[in-house]
């Protein structure tokens, strides 16, 4: 009787849904979509890719740093969790489709009460149109951009297809005299990103692009934004050739990648002990790193290998037998170096950090991090010209349960907390007895 009820109520929503959508026209909205899945080549448009398989949902650009997924099964049942393994629902039910339109029907869900979520595919992955429920949450399925109104994020499930070549790639081009690095991260859904940026230069990308790509019997293509289908090709060895550009107005030229294989530990660390020594520890995308100290005016500098297996990296000095083991925290990273033990910081989390609130726009903060721990934070209205907050302190890092957390600790005894996005920090600031919600970037 429930499995009828449950197939009764799934039609006759599906019915009332296509006839909504027809009568609107399912015209999307004019503005730009900046997660839009892109329509797929006609050669990539003929490959089939079933419904069931298991999906990767990112909503960081929706408001909030998560990911979870969804599995769907051979017969249409589905299931969000917060990981992979799916140990743990956030909900369940059945998809039902009628004209390229899908429903989800929630196992929780009534006739008086539904439960849904809608959906369309495109190539591989699917497109909500709905807001999705996820455990007592509601999932947007399409926001504006804080910065450009005129860009639409929107949610996408992105599916698990030709998993072995995810990961990060590096390569090298010179063009006319200046020589070029970059790196190329291939993920679910058939999606890519790359970014150049100058070999020499600070790390900031003079080029990004993004794009869909396939791989079939030894060949690979990718497809740009707004671009034409280009053809490379990969190596026994698990290497990429590619065509790309350095920069916007460069022409298009092979380039080889090969497999980054320390991408996930790659980054620049800061670290200052008590006497005021400062070191900076670069990791490469190969295994390699460089660890300057620079103490009363005076720099050494140590180079070395490192391995990594899970928190735990051992560096290895170049031209030394014995090494050193670090352990590696989210954003901190504990190493014994010569000695003496550094509590580095991931540059993500060091600098200058800006930003607003949109409650009320004139409040303007400015946050140093510094690689002793010690922090600086200065909040102004700046209609009126007012100072709201001035206070030193030290910030401490812990996991939280969507993300790792900052704690602003200062000398006077109040505490701040935030977390960390990959757009910034999410802070949270009281401000004459109000909490203000502030979004900082460097």
């Amino acid at each position: 009787m429930r499995r009828k009820l449950t197939r009764i109520l799934l039609a006759a929503l599906l019915i009332g849904l296509v006839s909504l959508l027809s009568a609107c026209g399912k015209q999307e909205a004019p503005q730009q979509a900046a997660e839009e899945v892109q329509e797929e080549p006609a050669a990539a448009a003929a490959e089939t890719h079933e419904l069931a398989g298991e999906y990767m949902i990112d909503i960081t650009n929706l408001g909030m740093a998560l990911q979870f997924y969804l599995r769907i099964d051979e017969d249409n049942s589905f299931m969000l969790s917060p990981n992979r393994q799916f140990s743990d629902s956030r909900g369940d039910g059945t998809i039902g489709e009628l004209e390229g339109t899908y429903l989800m029907i929630y196992s929780d869900s009534t006739q008086e009460n539904p439960k849904t979520a809608t959906f369309e595919r495109v190539g591989p992955n699917l497109i909500f149109r709905s807001t999705l429920p996820y455990g007592s949450a509601k999932i947007h399925f399409e926001v504006e951009d804080d910065e450009n109104p005129e860009i639409i994020h929107r949610l996408i499930a992105n599916k698990y297809i030709y998993e072995e070549y995810y990961g990060t790639y590096f390569g090298f081009q010179t063009a006319g005299d200046v020589e070029y690095q970059y790196v190329l991260e291939l993920g679910p859904g058939g999606r890519y990103k790359l970014g150049s940026q100058l070999a020499s230069g600070d790390g900031q990308p003079v080029y990004e692009e993004q794009g869909s790509y396939r791989v079939k019997d030894g060949s690979i293509w990718i497809t740009p934004q707004d671009g034409e289908e280009l053809a490379g090709s990969v190596s026994e060895e698990g290497a990429l050739e590619l065509e790309v550009r350095p920069n916007e107005e460069a022409d298009r030229s092979k380039v080889l990648f090969r497999v980054a294989t320390t991408a996930a530990h790659a980054g620049t660390w800061y670290a200052q002990n008590e006497e005021g020594a400062l070191a900076l520890l670069s990791l490469d995308f190969f295994g390699g790193y460089n660890l300057t100290v620079t103490a009363e005016g005076e720099s050494t500098v140590e180079e070395g290998g490192f391995e990594a297996a899970q928190n735990t990296i051992t560096f290895t000095k170049a031209g030394e037998d014995g090494s050193v083991t670090a352990t590696k925290t989210g954003y901190i990273l504990e190493a014994p170096f010569n000695g003496a033990d550094w509590l580095f910081y991931e540059e993500s989390v060091q600098g200058s950090f800006t930003g607003g609130t949109m409650v009320n726009e004139a409040y303007k903060a400015a946050l140093e991090l510094n690689p002793d721990g010690s922090y600086s934070l200065v909040i102004v209205d700046e209609e009126s010209d007012l100072e709201l907050v001035n206070e030193l302190g030290e910030f401490t890092i812990t996991a939280g349960p969507m993300s790792y957390m900052i704690t602003l600790n200062s000398d006077a005894g109040t505490a701040r907390v935030g977390a960390i996005w990959p757009t910034g920090l999410n802070m949270t600031f009281d401000i004459a007895g109000t909490d203000y919600s502030f979004l900082l970037t460097k």
